[in-house]
Parts: structure tokens; C-alpha cells; sequence
């Protein structure tokens, strides 16, 4: 098969990473030069089948094309694969689909016209911890309801949400929908619900603000007396720890070193989470009635000191707890109790293999004509409920 990549960023390279023996990447479209110049370089694409803007690609004679991976902006997400769909190619996208229910529907009803199949990345679940969760709650008979916290931790929530390109609801859209589509998704996919009924949302931006800050606090991380006690120091996590790096792009000549120097003296990723232009909301509670009278109640945390999630789902017949990686079902007859850990796969390359598993179901799927795990339609309600969320 040949594969065009729209959007070569850090989760497509995670992506290509995973291609199944066979699938060859044949065009490269990506606005950033460095970026665009390695990937034709570590896949062999030539020249004239790199693109730096998607109307150069779609308006350019193409070679055969299968399927397209599409990890541009979100915002970018229905256009590219409207464009895509259209040609007759079938689309991996990554996740939020869309911005808005319209554009969602709009994609769904191009790509059933056309016959070709839309998975969309939603890891959680190909993942072998939610995966058990899912196997596990079957014991539980009629889910009554659950209770569900997106922990976001400090070094997640300041690179991405804070000072990253997720952190103006306007250019990226609704925190909810962008980081908990997923969740949204394999809760649902976990009780087979379809319907989404009634949803309540309320949320706040309460920390990251300049009325937050500490007392002398300065506008960049590397002047800051206050750096080395803060748990959010740009300092700390991109040149001590080097963490959160590999999205920050080496010049050919430079070393990485020189260029986290350069964002910590004047690049976005060098602000003081308190003095930038961010304005998502960094704590969220969402209520949902879902089939049947379930009821769902979602937290997004990102003022929390934890990275992970925390789940709580009562049955007719016991509750199960999933918590950073433990799972414990206890029925109410109290036969066979579970306690099972799995916690060594919170830091497992690739989502614990759950990535690999996503692009391995989606060639697969397309080979064989049948629909992707993850495919649209069975993708919309969660997504829905996220558009329900608003905010």
C-alpha cells in the first residue's frame, strides 16, 4: 500500500513508526521545512512528492495512492480529510475528528460516499489496561454508573495546555474535546452506549493566570529566583529532566541543546505558566445520561499533581475501580475478587504497544474491506458528548 502523511508532528512519527511490513510512505505534506527534510530523508520520499501546504499536494500530479495519515491541527482535521476521502483514499485521522458535530457529520457522510474507511486514533481502546477494564465491567450485569477523572499532570498541562499549541480555545477548540475525546470515547465504547442524552457542563480557568502568580514571579522560567521550587519550571523539565522535547525541531548545524536554550530565552515554551496567553479551562465536570438512565460523570484536573486516570464504574452486581494502572472488582456476593496491577505500563513506549496495535487494525482492516476498531461511526458518540460538553 502507499501511504500519503498529512502532518508529520510527533504523533505521526509515532504513527510511522508502527507501519506494517508493506506500507510504503509515498508523499510527505508539512509546513515545517526541518520536519518535512527529515522524513523524506528517513523514508526515502523524494523531492517531488514533498509538499509544504495541502493545496500544493492535492493540486500536484500524484503517484497511486491507498491511504492517507492525517495528523495535521485539529482544526485541519475535516478539510484535510475531506480531501483526501474524496480522492478515493482511505484516511487514519487523528483524534479530536472534528471541531464540531457539523464537520464531523459532514466527514462521516463524504467517506460513505465515497466507500472508503476513516479510523480514527483512539488508543485507549487497543490499550491493554483499558481493554481489561472493559473485559472485567461484563461481570458487573447492568452498569448503573461512573464516575471518571482525567488527571492532567504538571508537566502535561504546562507544555501542552499552558504553553503549548493547545492552550487558546479559539486555534485548538475546547480542552474537554481535545484531551478527554478519548475518555469520552472508551467509556462509551466500554457500556455500548449510543445514545447521549441530557449533558451539563461546567468549567473555570483557576490557576494558570497572571492573578495566580507568586509573589516575584518573572515572566520566563530561566530569570525566575522562584524556578527551582516550582513544579511547573521550564527549566527543570526541558534542560534538567529533558523531558517533553522531542517536539522541538534541531536545525541541521545545531544540537538540541542550542535550540531548548533558544525556546527557553525566547520561545513560548520558556514563559512562566502564569504569565501566558492561554485560555483553556484547567478544571472541568461534565454529567451525561446515557442509555438506559446510565449515569456519567467526567473530570478534567489539570491543576492536579498526578498524571493518569481514575475511574469508578457501579454495576448491578459489584463496582470496579481503575486507578494509575490497579484494578479492583469486587462483586456483591463477594466471589472471585480481582486485584490486578498494571502499572508497569504507564511509561511503555508507543502506549503500551496500543499505538502499534491502532495503525497494525487499521491496514489490516483496509486489506480485508472491513471497518477500522475505530471508525467513525462507532467514534461519534463519544465525540458528541464532547460537543454536548461545549464550553
Amino acid at each position: 500500500m502507499n501511504v500519503a502523511v498529512l502532518g508529520v508532528g510527533n504523533r505521526a512519527r509515532k504513527y510511522l513508526s508502527c507501519l506494517p511490513e508493506g506500507v510504503m510512505v509515498c508523499c510527505l505534506v508539512e509546513p515545517e521545512e526541518i520536519r518535512l527534510r527529515q522524513a523524506a530523508a528517513r523514508f526515502g520520499v523524494p523531492p517531488e512528492a514533498c509538499f509544504s501546504s495541502a493545496g500544493e499536494f492535492f493540486a500536484a500530479p500524484l503517484p497511486h495512492i491507498d491511504a492517507a495519515i492525517v495528523a495535521a491541527p485539529d482544526r485541519l482535521h475535516v478539510p484535510l480529510s475531506l480531501g483526501c476521502v474524496e480522492r478515493g483514499w482511505h484516511v487514519l485521522l487523528e483524534k479530536p475528528v472534528a471541531e464540531d458535530e457539523s464537520g464531523y457529520r459532514l466527514l462521516m457522510e463524504a467517506a460513505g460516499k465515497a466507500g472508503v474507511h476513516v479510523g480514527v486514533c483512539l488508543e485507549m481502546r487497543l490499550h491493554p489496561y483499558f481493554k481489561r477494564i472493559r473485559e472485567l465491567s461484563v461481570r458487573l450485569g447492568r452498569i448503573v454508573s461512573i464516575d471518571h477523572t482525567e488527571h492532567i499532570g504538571p508537566d502535561r498541562m504546562a507544555h501542552t495546555f499552558v504553553r503549548g499549541l493547545w492552550s487558546q480555545s479559539e486555534v485548538s477548540g475546547p480542552i474537554f474535546l481535545s484531551k478527554c475525546c478519548h475518555d469520552a470515547d472508551f467509556l462509551l465504547w466500554l457500556t455500548g452506549s449510543h445514545g447521549v442524552g441530557e449533558v451539563k457542563s461546567s468549567g473555570s480557568l483557576t490557576l494558570f493566570r497572571s492573578d495566580r502568580a507568586p509573589l516575584g514571579a518573572a515572566e520566563r522560567c530561566i530569570d525566575c529566583r522562584l524556578e527551582r521550587r516550582c513544579p511547573y519550571s521550564a527549566v527543570d523539565l526541558y534542560s534538567r529532566r529533558g523531558e517533553w522535547i522531542s517536539g522541538f525541531d534541531v536545525p541541521e548545524g545545531h544540537t538540541l541543546a542550542e535550540v531548548i536554550g533558544r525556546e527557553l530565552k525566547t520561545g513560548r515554551y520558556g514563559r512562566c505558566v502564569y504569565h501566558c496567553d492561554n485560555d483553556v479551562f484547567d478544571t472541568q465536570l461534565v454529567t451525561a445520561t446515557l442509555d438506559g438512565g446510565l449515569h456519567l460523570t467526567m473530570r478534567l484536573e489539570g491543576t492536579s499533581e498526578r498524571e493518569g486516570r481514575s475511574t469508578r464504574i457501579v454495576g448491578a452486581n459489584g463496582v470496579l475501580e481503575a486507578d494509575g494502572g490497579r484494578i479492583k472488582l469486587i462483586l456483591n456476593d463477594l466471589s472471585n475478587p480481582v486485584e490486578e496491577d498494571y502499572s508497569a505500563l504507564n511509561d511503555a513506549p508507543l502506549h503500551a504497544g496500543a499505538d502499534a496495535a491502532l495503525v497494525r487494525d487499521f491496514f489490516e482492516s483496509i486489506a480485508v474491506g472491513r471497518e477500522p476498531s475505530a471508525s467513525l461511526r462507532s467514534a461519534f458518540p463519544g465525540h458528541l458528548l464532547c460537543y454536548k460538553a461545549g464550553l
